[in-house]
């Protein structure tokens, strides 16, 4: 008897110290929980300045609204702030090969995994894989300061675009 509850707990123990250290080399591409309703002033001072600022003309779905917000695009693409009342509401980040600005990748192993590579290690317990498709992959809610993580342009261990949404609101 007691080598079986020795045999379980080293196999518990293993399990634990694998579980633990799963992701942890993985490579961060950017910290997507920083921006959560930041000032435009607030993701300058962060990302410096952007390459371009473009207005961003939208229809609110659930009411049907026109707005314009603001588009601040970094690194030839890959990372688009969409600001509306001066406040970041969305993050989308791209893949070179998605946006063709190079021939980068983002790796995809699982949503959860995905998220890790920026900077989302910790979600809420409710949280939920909302869409599934081949190519496509939704969570929701995921943390106290975003929303939304969709995953799109998914083919066996990569994606394409990554959008992190930090206020409904607009989108919805």
């Amino acid at each position: 008897m007691k080598k079986i509850l020795l045999i379980v707990l080293t196999l518990l123990a293993l399990y634990g110290c694998s579980d633990s250290t799963q992701g942890d080399d993985v490579e961060m591409i950017i910290d997507a929980t920083q921006f959560s309703n930041l000032t435009s002033d607030e993701l300058v001072n962060i990302m410096g300045e952007p390459e371009s600022i473009e207005d961003y003309e939208w229809s609110i779905p659930k009411t049907n609204k026109s707005i314009v917000g603001k588009l601040y695009i970094y690194e030839n693409n890959k990372f688009e702030f969409i600001l509306f009342e001066d406040t970041v509401t969305r993050l989308n980040a791209y893949s070179g090969v998605y946006w063709g600005y190079d021939d980068s990748t983002f790796v995809f192993s699982s949503g959860k995994d995905a998220m890790k590579t920026f900077g989302i290690t910790d979600t809420y317990k409710n949280m939920a894989r909302t869409v599934n498709t081949e190519v496509v992959e939704k969570y929701e809610p995921v943390t106290e300061g975003i929303q939304k993580v969709e995953i799109h342009d998914i083919k066996e261990n990569t994606f394409g675009l990554i959008r992190f949404t930090y206020d409904s609101n607009f989108y919805e």
